[in-house]
């Protein structure tokens, strides 16, 4: 039998006996179910967050104004933002271009430029691809104005932005607009675009993100619109005040500029109050899975029969304030893209970019979508955004898949 003294100590400590001779099996069973209890809470708690991050949570609907929808992005992220911005022109604001190409630029083969066969390494292809339709394929599956069986290298309109036809770009939009692929172009007179170049860029080279605003400007935008930055002596960036790799080299370089909240002041007329400290519960992954493909993650060779694969992540990042969470506010809404090598900068450009003390002090809503490494090319393996139509031909218009998913994740947070 155990003492009463000992039993009121047991309760208070749980472990021991104040007489040294009264340390007996209940003490002990009492310490194994106490060690066995903690253990299953902290074993619950840690299936409970194993959950959570395994089943992120469904976009939320929210109340925003539909006049207030602007996308950016980086490399081939700005690839996607150029060519969304052509294509869902009614439906943006305004969009961020930071070292990016023209819309639907990279297909079209200009006088001059050079061609090689499917195969060739310099076009992204290989042997095992033209003899067993073994991946990688050509980086530019399909090519408009190249001999048969032949494409350009993956970054023509990058490298040899001298070449690229605006006329015939806005020629081919004004085509693609009258068909209902992409929306009117009148919209884009109302559109606020920013597009920034770092001095140190040796992926685009000088010239080839002025294109982006050379056609915009030939397909009816105004070009007191559109906002340059190339004087700032960074590499191939987000330019950030405060963050990052010293300028000049890095993804995110801290070049005492903030190149984000640049973009954002521009899209939104200049009108917007200063950053704040963002709220980190503010933060959460988002389900992307809803806007998969059927065949989310191709590995066989495109072809015109081929399901044609959005390359999502699993989730994403969005960044909800607290008064556009309780729709108490109507807020904006703002999309920032990643380029390519996704995994190696991903969360630190969701965490370090600034987008969310902008969206803190100024009531927009920011979502981070992401794509994986996935499919056949060296791009898509990569975690690339489709610049090239290794999606399919409808790439750059409202149809093309990717386009498609993103449209539709605006439709799911705005409703429109």
């Amino acid at each position: 039998a155990l003492h009463y003294h000992s039993f009121v100590h047991i309760n208070r400590s749980l472990i021991f006996s104040k007489r040294r001779d009264d340390f007996r099996f209940p003490n002990f069973t009492m310490v194994l179910l106490s060690a066995m209890i903690l253990r299953t809470c902290g074993l619950l708690a840690l299936a409970i967050l194993q959950t959570a991050a395994l089943n992120p949570a469904p976009l939320p609907r929210l109340k925003i104004d539909p006049a207030a929808i602007s996308i950016s992005g980086l490399s081939s992220g700005a690839d996607f933002a150029a060519q969304f911005q052509v294509a869902y022109s009614e439906l943006l604001c305004g969009s961020g271009v930071f070292a990016g190409q023209p819309w639907n630029c990279a297909v079209y083969k200009f006088s001059g430029e050079p061609t090689y066969p499917h195969c060739d390494s310099r076009v992204g292809g290989s042997d095992n691809y033209c003899h067993n339709k073994i991946t990688p394929s050509p980086s530019v599956p399909s090519c408009f104005g190249c001999p048969e069986n032949e494409t350009m290298i993956y970054d023509h309109c990058k490298v040899l932005p001298d070449r690229v036809d605006i006329n015939k770009l806005a020629e081919i939009a004004r085509a693609k607009a009258s068909a209902g692929l992409i929306d009117d172009l009148d919209n884009l007179k109302k559109s606020k675009v920013y597009l920034y170049r770092g001095t140190h860029d040796a992926t685009y080279h000088e010239g080839s993100v002025q294109n982006v605003g050379k056609l915009l400007v030939a397909m009816g935008a105004s070009e007191s619109n559109i906002k340059m930055n190339s004087t700032t002596p960074s590499a191939h960036c987000w330019p950030t005040d405060g963050y990052g790799t010293p300028c000049g080299s890095g993804v995110i370089e801290d070049c005492h500029y903030d190149g984000p909240g640049d973009c954002l002041q521009h899209i939104y007329g200049g009108s917007l109050k200063p950053p704040v400290s963002a709220d980190d519960k503010s933060l959460q992954e988002y389900d992307q899975t809803p806007f998969w493909s059927e065949d989310n993650n191709s590995t066989d060779a495109y072809n015109a029969t081929t399901p044609r694969a959005t390359g999502l992540a699993p989730a994403g990042y969005i960044y909800v304030p607290p008064q556009c969470a309780d729709r108490s506010t109507t807020c904006k809404l703002h999309l920032s893209l990643h380029g390519c090598s996704v995994n190696k900068y991903y969360d630190n450009a969701v965490h370090h970019l600034g987008f969310q003390r902008w969206g803190q002090a100024n009531d927009i809503v920011i979502m981070f979508p992401r794509i994986q490494p996935h499919g056949y090319t060296v791009q898509q393996q990569d975690g690339c955004w489709d610049a090239y139509a290794q999606t399919g031909l409808d790439y750059a218009e409202k149809g093309g898949v990717q386009m498609a998913a993103v449209r539709n994740m605006i439709t799911a947070v705005a409703g429109v």
